[in-house]
């Protein structure tokens, strides 16, 4: 059984009889997260999910599961045969590890790590980008948060969320940044990794990866935009809870988990 939820702002939601509004106190709201690689989405993401006890799911990371896989198996993500049979039979999920912590499992196998690597990044948006494979996609996420949304409350990131998985969601936020910050933030990855490759060729990356994107990038007109370019991800997050604050009216912060 559901009912309707009246937030402070006069927005409405649909509630789970089951949820508990003490503990996740945007049960029945949604998030959706969109913008440009390595503006700070994910990380903005699963922090939101961990204050306000909300269900996450990034987006992206169905897409670098599916990128993966592709390797994996011997073929190239630009296949668009494979990748297209691995989209449809990925077998994805979030397992909880403890510490509000997940890991990322395909076919049961833990590919946390694996998954996280600038190569597989970078093909990512290779299979992202083919109308196959973000078919194959589209109903898993949709119904994800369809399940979790009236519950706990859902929020999720990447490209068209806002646009195409949840347009209802009541907050959407667009993230955007400078190229050159941005490939700046994904060279200091590869120097953790132990990887040399210049900052100009980083640039060029993304630079390509922006236009790859492109058409899949969707800022909706309701979306509230935040440059992360000068922002930390403590300033980012602040930045974010104002506008989420605003948008749906107040959350008591005693009802904020931690």
């Amino acid at each position: 059984m559901t009912q309707t939820r009246t937030l402070p702002s006069g927005l409405s939601c649909t509630l789970d009889d089951s949820a508990d509004v003490a503990r996740n106190p945007l049960a029945g709201v949604a998030i959706a997260i969109d913008g440009v690689y390595a503006s700070g989405k994910g990380t903005l993401a699963i922090t939101l999910a961990r204050l306000y006890r909300m269900k996450y799911l990034d987006t992206g990371t169905l897409y670098r599961a599916v990128a993966w896989k592709v390797m994996d198996g011997g073929h190239t993500p630009s296949d668009r045969t494979a990748a297209a049979e691995a989209a449809r039979g990925l077998n994805f999920d979030f397992r909880h590890v403890g510490n509000n912590k997940f890991a990322v499992m395909v076919d049961g196998k833990d590919v946390t790590e694996a998954i996280r690597t600038p190569e597989v990044a970078q093909q990512s948006s290779v299979v992202a980008a083919q109308t196959e494979v973000r078919a194959a996609l589209l109903d898993f996420q949709k119904s994800y948060a369809a399940k979790w949304q009236p519950l706990v409350g859902v929020v999720m990131d990447g490209r068209d969320v806002g646009a195409r998985i949840i347009p209802e969601a009541q907050v959407k936020l667009f993230l955007t940044g400078d190229v050159e910050i941005r490939a700046r933030r994904r060279w200091l990855d590869y120097v953790a990794l132990g990887k040399e490759k210049p900052l100009e060729a980083v640039v060029q990356e993304l630079l390509a990866r922006d236009l790859r994107d492109e058409v899949n990038t969707i800022q909706t007109p309701d979306a509230l935009v935040v440059n992360t370019s000068r922002l930390d991800a403590l300033e980012v997050l602040a930045a974010a809870e104002e506008l989420i604050q605003a948008k749906l009216g107040g959350v008591p912060r005693a009802a904020v988990g931690g």
